[in-house]
């Protein structure tokens, strides 16, 4: 007979129940104070040119501004030596940029990154970039629902000298060439990601609009939003396709309007298993909740938070519609040990 937690057997006291606790003894928040010297770390000292159309900022990536709709057009040939506290005026705020330099500090050769939800992939693009620079062997994986913005990850991958490779097709084909041996820098692939393999709906978006989302029925009349847009079908792949079982992901960057908790959720114990560094961006505050819940409780530590913002007015189809700014998580996973000194915790031996 299997037990139930806090049974007793027969003529035995009653077991109390096991007391849950969230979060970790080993990693310390990131304080304000804190964040611009974790961003100093990924500076590079030789930064390449802006030429006409580029952006380059302080760790050397190179942004086609002429490529992104809703980019200040003023950063056109320009260079930016600043870190980007407390955001960089076109990408992100600070907080997905102190991920990113943490889940780079480690005594490995071999770095990776996974991006979902990527648009243009800056995140697997940078951390590549900025691990190529360390001596580390890079890989990325960017999965992108949109052919327009995998195209756009695509040539930002090109702009910055990285090897890439397009993968596209159904859903079988995908996963079977997930599984064979990486032989570029970056892999863009052109499908959702969700909790099962199969097939979805993707709305079809305007240049300027960067809140598309996958939508498991068959018909939507609108998106999460209240839009009404053409949808079209698109392959979604899982987590299981694109976190590697051979070698740890150092980030995994999530990014999926409102579907975070239901596509993480369900792999949680994988994703403890084989992720360093997670951020995850957040479009309202029951996913925010169901996140805390689950990954404090899971021992991890959660070292910045920003949450999301919205303005209740109307009737929309789903609390994202309301969303006015998204919110950013950043979580580091207590089952690896390799981090930046500066957020661990330190404790003197006494007795």
């Amino acid at each position: 007979m299997r037990l139930r937690r806090g049974q007793a057997t027969q003529g035995s006291p009653p077991q109390p129940e096991r007391q849950v606790m969230y979060g970790n003894g080993l990693h310390l928040p990131v304080l304000p104070a804190m964040v611009p010297p974790i961003l100093e770390t990924v500076r590079a000292t030789e930064l390449p040119s802006a030429e006409e159309d580029f952006r380059v900022d302080w760790a050397g990536v190179r942004t086609r501004i002429t490529m992104l709709p809703w980019a200040p057009q003023r950063f056109r040939g320009t260079t930016s030596t600043r870190v980007p506290v407390p955001s960089d005026g076109y990408r992100s705020e600070a907080e997905e940029y102190v991920a990113l330099a943490l889940s780079l500090h480690s005594d490995r050769s071999t770095y990776r990154v996974v991006e979902l939800g990527a648009g243009w992939a800056p995140w697997a693009l940078m951390g590549i970039v900025c691990a190529r620079r360390l001596g580390k062997q890079a890989s990325g994986i960017a999965v992108e629902a949109d052919p327009l913005r995998a195209s756009w990850a695509m040539q930002h991958a090109a702009d910055n000298d990285v090897s890439a490779e397009l993968i596209t097709g159904t859903v079988a084909a995908i996963t079977e060439q997930l599984a064979t041996p990486m032989t570029t820098q970056l892999r863009v692939v052109q499908a959702a990601a969700w909790t099962e393999a199969t097939t979805l709906r993707f709305p079809v978006l305007p240049e300027d609009d960067m809140g598309g989302a996958a939508s498991a029925e068959s018909d939507p009349a609108m998106d999460y939003r209240g839009a009404h847009l053409d949808h079209v079908d698109v392959p979604a792949i899982t987590l299981r396709d694109v976190l590697s079982a051979e070698q740890p992901t150092d980030l995994l960057h999530v990014d999926l309007q409102g579907q975070e908790a239901a596509v993480l959720l369900p792999e949680a114990e994988l994703i403890a298993q084989r992720v360093r560094f997670m951020v995850v961006g957040t479009h309202n505050r029951w996913v925010e909740g169901q996140l805390q819940e689950a990954f404090l409780a899971g021992e991890w530590a959660l070292l910045m938070e920003s949450p999301s913002t919205a303005f209740f007015d109307g009737v929309k189809p789903t609390l994202t519609g309301f969303t006015t700014h998204d919110g950013n998580q950043i979580w580091a996973n207590s089952r690896f040990r390799d981090a930046d000194p500066r957020i661990i915790r330190h404790r003197t031996e006494t007795g």
